[in-house]
């Protein structure tokens, strides 16, 4: 038996010694392989501190962990020893920051060894690993694989990420959205199946001119992956490793772990090193954008300074308490994942960036997003809650370009955003408590008085009466008086005709439909079998249609769907309404 191993041992050390084949275009002088690191060696970490001064900070090699990233995947640990991050260690937005041992380049920092780390113990990923994908073949980004629609809109609870299975002791890649509670952005990171990622929700700072623009890049110095830019600015931002020519590599590990990639990319300046043992991280400010990043790997995200990627645009009217403030405008990403997450962050920091902003708040929004490819989805609804209830708030607000993203027909390509906000400091919330028919026998053609009680949050009490006037064809049968909220009918309609739709634009045509849940809805309503097919209620209809349509005979999502309505009236609130209530009458 050890004779039949011994060939395989021996092949097994011969291929770990063989050199690693670098880019043609990577003189194998110019690095220091990983092979020959010693422990006790010592190099040179640059990364910028403050401003844009590329700064050396000494280290010392203590070893290389074998496959300690995966098969074959080492990870160089050493230790920061410079009197300059004896207090912080490594911190969040280093990640990439290039090591240089007798002037060759080594690797990248991406890793610190524990969440408290006070020694400065770190590690660096082997430059041979990260240029491994500067030889990724070229192709488009692939689309994240959609979801089940039936699952898609019922999202409470957090998605995985879609990608590769990420680590939790990289550094950080700070993400910075002026204006917004980092814990708020966290929760939409989790709520969307980001938490995972290295990307870590900081306060930040916004867009700069910076001199010199993608001719600044260079080892040492810090680069944003932009998201948004304009008035509202998100972005992730690591430090360059190498650059050649105009090609770069950075970070030494992902972003988002998506492969193929197309992010804008830019310089950045660095306002201040936070120091904390918990999580120290960059301050920065982001450039204008100058080139895009191609590639989001387990080694490094790869890019290439110049033609930039095409951004949708974005224009957001506001108003406030009746007053006008400025319009917002600039450009986001069109991403499956990373948009409706950008929009969540956006109207995040739009309603709670301000000083106009209070612990309780009304926020009504109504607008389009215009796509490339598809119809306009509209986007409309009213919230209102206090500030704790903010997050949800949003996240219900995107909800529906949230499912636009996840269908499996198509990949939408956002355009344009035209959104109308307003807000005010005060929370309207409406329950149904209590309601009445003033006769519970009629006549068909008549027109009946619904009388409803409304109570809100703290107390207040509001009556109303509203007349539904009944079809001549309705009589002989008991009849159901549905009061619903907006959002109620909604959340039945929806789970009940998402599944059958079977194009993105029939999914468009019933999301634009949704109901204002400032609104109650009174219908009358009779049981008679049908089915819900193609994303509409089909009624009443006779046994022949209904065994044609049905699953076990058609191809077609088609499912039981047992109200007709009649007649339908609605009732404007002054805020958000809730509940629902049912009423029977009888038509003689």
């Amino acid at each position: 038996m050890r004779s039949r191993r011994l060939p395989t041992l021996l092949l097994l050390c011969f291929w770990c010694c063989l050199p690693v084949r670098l880019p043609a275009s990577v003189p194998q002088e110019s690095i220091f392989p990983k092979s020959q690191l010693r422990p006790g060696m010592h190099g040179l970490t640059y990364t910028v501190l403050q401003g844009h001064k590329i700064e050396p900070l000494q280290t010392e090699i203590l070893g290389i962990a074998k496959d300690y990233v995966g098969p074959g995947l080492d990870l160089i640990i050493a230790k920061l020893i410079d009197a300059k991050t004896a207090t912080t260690g490594a911190v969040h937005g280093m990640s990439g920051s290039p090591l240089y041992v007798d002037g060759k380049l080594v690797g990248a920092l991406s890793r610190r060894i524990a969440s408290f780390e006070k020694d400065g113990h770190c590690g660096f990923t082997p430059i041979e690993d990260m240029l491994r994908v500067e030889q990724e073949p070229s192709s488009y980004p692939t689309r994240p694989l959609p979801t089940q629609l039936r699952d898609a809109w019922h999202w409470a609870e957090p998605r995985p990420l879609r990608g590769a299975m990420l680590r939790a002791d990289y550094l950080g890649i700070p993400l910075s959205v002026g204006g917004l509670n980092p814990r708020v952005a966290a929760r939409f990171l989790e709520a969307l199946g980001l938490r995972g990622t290295p990307v870590l929700a900081v306060p930040g700072g916004g867009t700069v001119t910076l001199a010199g623009g993608g001719s600044t890049l260079e080892p040492g110095a810090p680069l944003a992956a932009v998201m948004m830019t304009g008035d509202i600015n998100i972005s992730g931002t690591g430090t360059l490793t190498w650059r050649s020519g105009n090609r770069v590599l950075a970070f030494g590990h992902p972003m988002f772990g998506f492969g193929k990639s197309a992010l804008p990319m830019a310089a950045a300046e660095v306002v201040t090193t936070v120091p904390s043992y918990e999580t120290p991280y960059k301050l920065t400010n982001v450039g204008s954008v100058v080139g895009t990043i191609l590639e989001d790997r387990l080694s490094a995200i790869g890019g290439e300074v110049g033609q930039r990627p095409k951004l949708a645009s974005y224009r957001i009217e506001r108003l406030h308490r009746g007053r006008t403030l400025p319009t917002l405008r600039g450009e986001f990403i069109s991403h499956p994942l990373l948009t409706p997450f950008l929009m969540d962050l956006a109207m995040g920091q739009l309603f709670s960036a301000t000083d106009s902003f209070g612990r309780t708040f009304t926020l009504l929004i109504d607008g389009l997003v215009h796509f490339q490819n598809l119809p306009s989805l509209h986007l409309r609804g009213i919230y209102s809650g206090e500030d704790g209830d903010l997050a949800s708030a949003v996240l219900e607000m995107v909800q529906p370009l949230q499912l636009l993203f996840q269908q499996p027909w198509t990949e939408p390509i956002v355009e344009s955003l035209e959104l109308k906000t307003a807000s005010t400091e005060e929370e309207e919330n409406w329950m149904i408590e209590r309601a009445s028919v003033d006769n519970a026998r009629c006549n068909p053609g008549s027109t009946i008085w619904v009388n409803l009680l409304l109570q809100e949050r703290h107390g207040r009490r509001i009556s109303r009466r509203i007349p539904l006037t009944l079809p001549p064809g309705l009589h002989d049968q008991p009849v159901a008086i549905r009061i619903s909220s907006g959002r109620a009918l909604d959340s039945q309609a929806l789970l009940r005709k998402v599944p059958s739709a079977e194009s993105p634009e029939e999914l468009i045509a019933l999301l634009n439909e949704q109901h204002a849940n400032d609104m109650l809805y009174v219908q009358a309503i009779t049981e008679s079998s049908g089915l819900v097919s193609e994303a509409a209620d089909l009624p009443a209809l006779p046994p022949t249609v209904r065994t044609t349509l049905s699953p076990s005979t058609s191809s077609k999502k088609a499912e039981p769907w047992n109200d007709l309505v009649w007649c339908e009236t609605s009732l404007s609130i002054p805020g958000v309404v809730n509940g629902e209530q049912s009423l029977r009458i009888d038509v003689r």
